[in-house]
């Protein structure tokens, strides 16, 4: 994720996992930090000496994100100001349950049937969903299955394409910015 806007609320996901190693079972949990930006080094240095918590300054090809992806369970995206949520999305199609908060549109593409939405900058409703994955490991099926599902459903490429085709087509002909084709080249 990007660490040079406060938009994407890394400093909670640093303040949720801060919260978590206090539990006595936080060692079981294997935690990916990663992203680039001139906060990176000051966002993360709460945590930078927790033993299960890997900090990786970088971006990711799209290869490396779904290796990634096979790795983890949960992704933890919070944002103070969104649209959609590529990353999340992404990680939802993949199966990972994601815990982000409930502001601008994003409950328009993740409700509490497929991850866990927190109030806007409360880092504790984001440990708490952590907690509730490990004490129900069911719940973490169940939502990682619906994820997965809703993003099929909803914003993958055989549903997004041709509704973004029709916007440009009327009734099969064509429209003013894109007219159909009379067999002229």
């Amino acid at each position: 994720r990007p660490f040079w806007q406060g938009k994407y609320a890394n400093d909670l996901t640093v303040a949720a996992v801060v919260e978590l190693s206090s539990e006595p079972w936080f060692g079981e949990l294997d935690i990916l930090i990663a992203g680039d930006g001139d906060d990176f080094d000051e966002i993360v240095a709460p945590v930078r000496d927790l033993p299960n918590v890997k900090l990786l300054r970088k971006f990711f090809t799209q290869p490396e994100i779904a290796a990634l992806h096979k790795e983890y369970g949960v992704s933890l995206v919070p944002t103070r100001a969104d649209s959609q949520g590529v990353s999340r999305d992404e990680a939802m199609s993949s199966g990972l349950v994601p815990v982000t908060t409930a502001v601008d549109a994003v409950p328009e593409f993740v409700s509490e049937k497929e991850g866990y939405l927190a109030p806007g900058d409360d880092a504790h409703a984001m440990a708490d969903a952590v907690r509730d994955l490990y004490w129900h490991p069911e719940k973490f099926l169940a939502k990682s299955a619906a994820a997965a599902e809703r993003i099929r459903r909803t914003v993958a490429d055989d549903v997004i394409i041709p509704q973004e085709i029709a916007t440009f087509v009327e009734d099969g002909v064509g429209s003013p910015a894109f007219p159909a084709s009379d067999g002229r080249e």
